[in-house]
């Protein structure tokens, strides 16, 4: 009986996470007449079942699972890599047709056939081991974020974070072309309704810059995925066949194209597939907004709240890496490998003068935007290199820093300055000595609030540390490994990724040096935040291989030549 219960909820758990949180998002909104207090007992009920499936989901997970469905191992591969998987007919679908076929002997018998009719687009929904991580990353973030904003009185933010915690589910779980264009673009409408709500008093300008540039972005990649889809549909024409049904299903579409870009359709593909891969290109990189084009980035971290600015830096920027990683290297593999040099220094100079720009800061949030143009920039440097080690390190620098940006951003709070901030004299020999007004004006520090003081003062250290990527943090293992592959292919572009982690580095350590302190009254909401975030990004840095030894299949088979990612997971010459 447990089974039939748990089993039907186990094997959907990507389309039951979705379903949950738009359920929520609704319910939430109209709970907004009954009372301020059922609107957050909705609010968090829903986030913690959304929380306790996503759990499940990465428990559940099962990286070498063998498919069991025959047609699913002829055209996806033996390894069931789209797991929790749930497909429903949206618009289109298939109806029965009865068709006359004449007989060798030169009878006729009615034959009963599924015949295909509209464009085929499916609410189709799944997680392999790439989205599995950005889905997790989503969930943590928007839930501290909702669970402790306090907002607008908590009635009409607690629908909105919940319909921003859907689209970007949806974004990252979709497995259909025009479900994940959809979702990312509510994504940045959700985000453009809590910013012009809960912004500052530029928030009007902000949000008009901010929701253009991701809209750029998320057009320009629609375009290309419906240009693929297109594409597709030409190559599968046969002359029994001049119009087949449009495949929208993102797996075997990805999949479809890598078989049949090859052979006689080699001319076309390479005539047409230059105009997609810059379109794809393009629309995923300019959300990115990495340096010179950090300014928006800047601004929209400035001016949001700090629940908004946590999802903000943390997961819905990484949209745009989630896309190179599903669509750019496993289908224009070819083209990233003659532009690698090019599209790579372009990088690491963005990169390096992001940090650069980033010494000469004195706000936090400014600290913070130009940091993580730098830090994406290195991510987006190791998919370039077209290596397993580095589309790996890519992929754990971005989930490590999603996890140390945002702890960051909720210390310094709001303001453009630290939430804590005490007034410090350093003498000659290094030691720091507080002065009488710490805190508010004539105020005295108490011995168990000094106590307290210093514990939040070593979560701030802590927090620090984590950015930085010291050892037992996320952020170590991507930092070995960047430079390492950088190091094998060019080595000039090793220095450069060496001296922009450098130049971080110490822009942090003298950021540390600025003696900042926090107030001394600290709700349970800042230490479920500080907790969450800091033993999230502990379990990342000490338990990597969990993370590697569920992505790395799914990384296998987007490289273009798997003959390059065996001979480099065992270690032997081509």
């Amino acid at each position: 009986m447990w089974e039939s219960v748990v089993g039907p909820i186990r094997e959907h758990l990507a389309a039951w996470l979705l379903l949950i949180s738009c359920l929520g998002a609704v319910m939430t909104y109209a709970a907004r007449g009954i009372g301020k207090v059922v609107v957050r007992r909705t609010l968090l009920c829903t986030l913690g079942l959304c929380a306790a499936l996503s759990l499940w989901m990465v428990v559940a997970y099962q990286p070498l699972k063998l498919t069991v469905d025959l047609s699913q191992a002829m055209t996806l591969g033996p390894l069931d890599r789209f797991q929790f998987r749930t497909s429903l007919p949206w618009i289109g679908g298939f109806r029965p047709a009865s068709i006359e076929r004449t007989l060798a002997d030169g009878t006729s018998r009615v034959v009963d056939v599924s015949a295909a009719w509209g464009p085929g687009i499916r609410l189709d929904v799944g997680v392999d081991g790439l989205s599995l991580w950005f889905v997790m990353l989503s969930v943590l973030l928007v839930g501290l974020a909702a669970a402790t904003d306090q907002g607008d009185s908590g009635e009409s933010y607690g629908a909105s974070w919940l319909w921003l915690l859907a689209s970007l589910v949806g974004t990252f779980v979709a497995l259909d072309v025009v479900l994940l264009s959809v979702c990312w673009l509510s994504t940045w409408l959700a985000v453009a309704w809590l910013l012009r709500h809960g912004g500052e008093v530029d928030r009007r300008e902000v949000t008009f810059r901010l929701v253009k540039t991701a809209w750029i972005g998320s057009w320009l990649t629609a375009l290309g995925l419906c240009g693929l889809v297109l594409i597709f549909g030409w190559l599968r024409q046969t002359p029994m066949r001049p119009q087949p049904p449009l495949l929208f299903a993102i797996p075997e579409l990805l999949h479809g194209l890598k078989q049949m870009s090859s052979g006689e359709h080699l001319l076309f593909w390479r005539t047409v597939s230059p105009w997609m891969f810059w379109l794809l290109l393009i629309g995923f990189t300019w959300p990115l907004m990495l340096a010179p084009f950090h300014r928006v980035l800047l601004a929209g971290l400035s001016s949001a709240p700090t629940g908004l600015a946590m999802v903000l830096a943390g997961v819905a920027i990484k949209v745009g890496l989630y896309g190179w990683l599903r669509f750019l290297v496993p289908l224009f593999g070819d083209l990233l490998e003659h532009l690698e040099l090019l599209l790579a220094t372009a990088v690491s100079v963005f990169s390096l003068f992001a940090a650069v720009l980033a010494l000469g800061q004195a706000d936090w949030r400014s600290r913070v935007a130009l940091a993580t143009a730098s830090s994406l920039g290195l991510c987006v440097l190791g998919i370039v290199t077209m290596t397993l080690q580095g589309l790996t390190s890519g992929l754990l620098r971005g989930l490590s820093h999603g996890l140390s940006i945002p702890l960051l951003i909720w210390l310094c709070g709001r303001d453009l300055a630290p939430r804590f901030q005490l007034e410090a004299q350093r003498s000659n020999n290094g030691s720091v000595s507080e002065s009488k007004n710490a805190f508010d004006a004539g105020s005295q520090v108490s011995e168990p609030q000094a106590g307290s003081l210093g514990r939040r003062s070593l979560c701030f250290r802590l927090a620090i540390a984590g950015v930085i990527g010291m050892p037992g943090f996320g952020g170590f293992v991507s930092d070995v490994l960047l430079p390492l592959g950088l190091f094998q292919q060019e080595f000039n572009l090793g220095l450069i990724s060496l001296a922009t982690s450098g130049l971080l580095a110490w822009m942090w350590v003298r950021a540390e040096r600025d003696a900042p302190v926090m107030s001394v009254a600290w709700s349970g909401r800042d230490w479920l935040v500080v907790g969450v975030l800091l033993s999230a990004n502990a379990t990342l840095g000490l338990f990597p291989q969990f993370v590697i030894d569920r992505v790395q299949p799914t990384l296998v088979q987007s490289l273009p030549a798997g003959d390059k990612a065996e001979t480099e997971s065992s270690g032997q010459e081509p």
